[in-house]
């Protein structure tokens, strides 16, 4: 009897039992969509995390941070240890042919806000002009804050489309009006502000954002955003001088962002602060950041491709203990066979293949059940993605492979039954 004989004789014999033999690939099944379910979900959050990254600048943006020393002898930051306007122009000018543009955020202020007798929480945030090409953000209507904003400390605003249609009516109308805050404080003691809105950006909230507001019962069109002022006017709210804590340098696309950013911390800390007894700086970027996301996310697909590697081998467990049965159940038809004369290899095959078979059924639908799954969550969180090709050859592969190895045992089994004693067998 050849292959193709076999494959048909497993295919009968699996079709004669259906739902014992679909209970048997359960197991098979349960491990292999795991499995691709969970890669599937490891690229959509790869890719959904780049797209985030992408919104704050891309992979270019570094970011440049105090640090403090092992050996610190202050653990409270002065001014002197901040960043100032002094050295964001001096790196500015000195890098200018590597760095693109430099933005930062002097601070925040919590404030309220009312319209038709209802109160709103805002943020004021000052920044600079570059802030906006960090972030991504999209003018709807009017401009962003500009450089002639922050050097006259001007009281303007940035505020959200959805801001500007539920205190102005619409986004066009809300530009040259007052939107007048009420720092939040001591009651009567609160300070008001008014500023005069210059701009509308458009509010953008994201598929999995939107399924976090709607699960703490937040509603997302009353969903309060964030104001920016310019950095200058929110340094005289808060009594400070031009000191920031951090600023984040875009360098040109296509240059060694490591080599560069490298280059400008260690000209900050053999110039501005070669002095300072406890505070550095150090640099991060996307990439680093994306890398330790990989090294979290993998750590966790391990972990689940270990729980779907029980379940494996539970699968195998349960074939090999249907298959014994299959043996037990055709005894008299393999002394029959083997009375015509069928080699023990033959009967050997014959079981071997049905085992195969069995698993690879289940694999298979294993592998569309996990692809479906993954495609539904891409659906829910705004993003698609596919399997790795070599994860489905793999998982596909291993199902044959528990079949044949889970399979041998009852099939050498069959094989070496007394072919006198299998047909007297009843």
């Amino acid at each position: 009897m050849g292959i193709f004989e076999n494959v048909l004789l497993a295919v009968a014999g699996i079709k004669a039992n259906r739902m014992r033999s679909l209970l048997t690939m359960l197991g098979i099944i349960i491990g292999i969509s795991s499995v691709i379910t969970i890669n599937t979900l490891s690229n959509i959050l790869t890719a959904k995390i780049e797209g985030i990254y992408d919104s704050f600048g891309g992979i270019s943006l570094v970011g440049f941070r105090l640090t403090r020393k092992d050996d610190a002898v202050r653990e409270r930051v002065s001014d002197e240890d901040r960043f100032s306007a002094v050295i964001r122009d001096d790196i500015a000018e000195r890098f200018s042919d590597k760095v693109d543009y430099i933005s930062f955020s002097s601070g925040y202020i919590d404030c309220t806000t009312t319209s038709h007798h209802n109160m709103y929480d805002v943020t004021l945030y000052g920044v600079n002009k570059h802030y906006i090409k960090e972030y991504m953000f999209d003018i709807g209507a009017g401009r962003f804050i500009t450089d002639s904003d922050c050097e006259k400390g001007a009281s303007v605003c940035v505020i959200s489309d959805r801001q500007a249609k539920k205190l102005f009516g619409s986004v066009h109308g809300a530009l040259g009006k007052t939107l007048s805050v009420t720092q939040k404080g001591d009651g009567r003691f609160a300070m008001i502000l008014d500023f005069t809105v210059v701009g509308v950006y458009e509010y953008k909230v994201d598929a999995v954002t939107s399924m976090m507001l709607n699960a703490v019962g937040n509603d997302i069109e009353s969903w309060n955003t964030d104001v920016y002022i310019p950095y200058t006017k929110m340094n005289r709210l808060l009594d400070k001088e031009d000191f920031s804590n951090y600023i984040n340098v875009h360098i040109i696309p296509g240059l060694d962002i490591d080599g560069v950013a490298t280059e400008i911390k260690d000209y900050l800390n053999n110039t501005y602060y070669r002095k300072n007894d406890s505070y550095n700086i150090r640099y991060w970027t996307q990439e680093q950041e994306m890398s330790m996301f990989d090294e979290i996310l993998g750590t966790i697909s391990g972990v689940i491709a270990v729980v779907a590697g029980i379940s494996l081998l539970v699968g195998g467990i349960g074939v090999m203990n249907i298959m014994l049965v299959s043996v037990t159940e055709r005894t008299r038809e393999i002394g029959v066979r083997k009375a015509l004369g069928a080699p023990n290899s033959a009967i050997r095959i014959q079981f071997i293949v049905e085992s195969i078979i069995i698993c690879t059924i289940g694999g298979a639908i294993g592998i569309l059940l996990g692809i479906g799954v993954g495609n539904i969550a891409g659906i829910i969180v705004g993003r698609t993605a596919s399997p790795d090709l070599s994860i489905i050859i793999l998982s596909f592969g291993f199902s044959m492979a528990i079949g044949m190895f889970f399979g041998y045992y009852p099939a050498n089994k069959a094989a070496k039954l007394d072919p006198i004693e299998s047909l007297r067998y009843e």
